[in-house]
């Protein structure tokens, strides 16, 4: 150590019992405590009574002043936490995170109206963030071949490949306004999306039938025809699309908004190129080739207003 002393520290006491010190401010009567190189190992302790008046003031000015400001925060800390337990201030979509000062991408918790909350995937480094990703496709090693329960209440893992499921995503999307975003990649690692300016799932009750419209990006439109829109969500073991001969979920190995049968089909068969199984995006891969992986995510309109 360059200096011999090793320690100042200020000891703020209250002494209750002296006769002299009546008033409410004086709550602090300082001791200055100072330990020095010597004196550490040992029981002895230098004290030294601050016995000017001037001192004393000052020192209990700051010792108020200290108090003040700690007092402040832990009041302002006390009425966020009310704000969150308030259930309409909960967030309700990654955009709500996002205005909330959650700037980070990833896992969070979010409130839609009607829910108890359930965690979603957020990406805010796309386009300004506040993107809720309900589509996630990576490397093949999630199963997206399943059955309608799955696809209903959402399968996978938010830090890898998922689906976040259609009642949560019929929740989210009726809330108002939204904006849907697709990102792909490609084989040969070019990025392409599609953008929607409307993007809606109906209930339950609809078998989760979808609206989208309002295309531009660089992928092409293979969401937004006649194809997609306003058609019912077909599984394996639930058929809802129009085509006769079969459904078309079995037969290109997906579960989706089906016509008879599609343009797209990201929930398809990782990597394959058998016709119209893999996950293709026609006006961009055909129906021979899949994406190398897929995001889609939805956000408010309010969004956009607020740039």
């Amino acid at each position: 150590m360059k200096a011999s002393i090793l320690l100042f520290l200020l000891l703020v006491k209250a002494l209750l019992g002296n006769s002299n010190c009546s008033e409410a401010s004086c709550h602090c009567n300082p001791i200055i405590q100072i330990g020095t190189e010597s004196s550490l190992n040992s029981e002895k302790k230098h004290f030294v009574t601050v016995t000017s008046q001037l001192q004393v003031d000052q020192v209990k000015q700051i010792c108020e002043n200290v108090s003040s400001s700690l007092l402040a925060k832990q009041d302002v800390r006390f009425q966020n936490l009310l704000t969150l337990l308030d259930l309409d201030a909960r967030p309700s979509d990654c955009q709500d995170m996002q205005l909330m000062g959650f700037a980070t991408s990833g896992v969070y918790k979010i409130f839609p109206t009607g829910t108890s909350g359930f965690s979603v995937r957020c990406d805010h480094e796309t386009e300004g963030g506040g993107w809720t990703v309900f589509q996630r496709r990576t490397d093949g090693k999630e199963d997206f071949y399943r059955g309608w329960f799955d696809y209903q209440v959402g399968f996978g893992n938010l830090d890898g490949e998922f689906w976040l499921g259609n009642q949560q995503l019929h929740m989210i999307s009726s809330q108002g306004w939204y904006e849907l975003r697709v990102d792909m990649i490609l084989i040969n690692g070019s990025h392409v999306f599609a953008k929607y300016n409307v993007f809606y799932v109906k209930g339950i009750e609809e078998y989760y039938r979808m609206f989208v419209d309002g295309y531009s990006g660089t992928a092409g439109d293979s969401l937004g025809s006649s194809r997609h829109f306003g058609h019912k969500f077909s599984t394996k073991d639930r058929d809802n699309d129009i085509y006769e001969p079969g459904n078309c979920a079995a037969i290109y190995h997906g579960a989706w908004w089906y016509e008879a049968c599609h343009f797209s089909n990201l929930n398809g068969l990782y990597g394959s190129t058998e016709y119209g199984k893999g996950l293709t995006w026609h006006t961009t891969t055909g129906y021979f080739q899949s994406v190398s992986g897929s995001e889609m995510k939805v956000r408010r309109w309010t969004h956009k207003k607020q740039e």
